[in-house]
């Protein structure tokens, strides 16, 4: 064979070692490296759309009407233009076991069915993530950080400085004062939310793009002759989230400057009791209190 044969043998060969090596460099180091930047960018989307409907959650809250929000999650990504292929994800919603306020009403002196009020948990977890098994999850209005079986808040140091600000939102109260007298009031109106999950719809997964909805609706009871309100706490709730609404509810109720209205007594947690705010309300001038729930209905699509 000549060396004139031999050479483009040669060519070839060193030209096919290129290219091999090209490929091997980029399935080891490029392809990883561009899925991993995606992936970021994934969960990076996944956090935004999380806290914005933590937001949502919030304002319905604080508005007490009808109204509608939803924010985008994309469950999965890792995908880029040379390689299509993308991770998972799943988002799931569920109620919290327990609720966390009662309101127990008497007129005429007859004690009217209690309303227990609940909230939901939502979590995202990733799927054959190519970056990091990072997750996300929402309970009592708190946003944490999840990877395999640690958490952290997301936006806090620790879980002890949280400050549950979700917990201004759920208790309101209002007034109408007497016609007869102004410094007494002739109804109250007492102002609290319930956040439940959406049974038909209460997880999504894939790859694709899901969101988070929820639509809120709003039912009003009116009971005359009112002369005691019971506010219950449910004492196996977080403690920050707990101790903050405590707070929060008897604020509201001491700002109220209705004269025949009373703050009798405020019991906190101690051992097996629920911490409780009574109310108690002259029998004159007779007294309506209308208890307004807003129910906040949460999905996933």
């Amino acid at each position: 064979m000549t060396d004139d044969a031999v050479a483009p043998v040669v060519a070839a060969m060193l030209i096919l070692a290129v290219i091999v090596t090209f490929f091997a460099a980029w399935n080891a180091y490029f392809v990883p490296s561009m899925k991993e930047q995606s992936e970021i960018t994934h969960i990076r989307l996944v956090e935004t759309g999380i806290l914005k409907f933590s937001s949502d959650i919030e304002t319905a809250a604080s508005l007490k009407r009808k109204t509608r929000f939803s924010e985008p999650v994309p469950l999965g990504g890792g995908d880029f233009t040379f390689d299509p292929v993308k991770s998972g994800g799943v988002l799931r919603i569920q109620g919290e076991d327990k609720g966390y306020l009662r309101t127990d009403i008497v007129n005429d002196s007859t004690a009217q069915p209690s309303s227990a009020l609940r909230m939901v948990n939502f979590t995202y977890q990733p799927v054959n993530n190519f970056w990091q098994d990072q997750g996300y999850t929402w309970s009592f209005g708190n946003v944490n950080v999840t990877k395999g079986s640690l958490s952290a808040p997301l936006q806090y140091a620790s879980m002890d400085e949280v400050t549950y600000g979700i917990t201004e939102t759920l208790f309101d109260i209002g007034t109408t004062p007497w016609v007869n007298d102004s410094a007494a009031c002739s109804l109250v109106e007492i102002q609290v939310v319930n956040i439940t999950p959406d049974p038909g719809h209460p997880m999504a997964s894939g790859n694709g793009n899901a969101q988070l909805a929820l639509e809120s609706s709003v039912v009003s009871q009116g009971y005359p002759n009112t002369t005691q309100v019971n506010v219950t706490l449910y004492r196996n709730l977080p403690r920050g989230f707990r101790d903050a609404l405590f707070e929060s509810v008897n604020r509201s109720l001491n700002e109220v400057s209705c004269s025949n209205m009373h703050v009798t007594y405020r019991s906190v947690l101690t051992g097996a009791v629920d911490p409780e705010i009574g109310v108690q309300f002259d029998p004159i001038p007779n007294l309506t209190l209308n208890r307004k729930i807003t129910g906040i209905v949460v999905r996933a699509d």
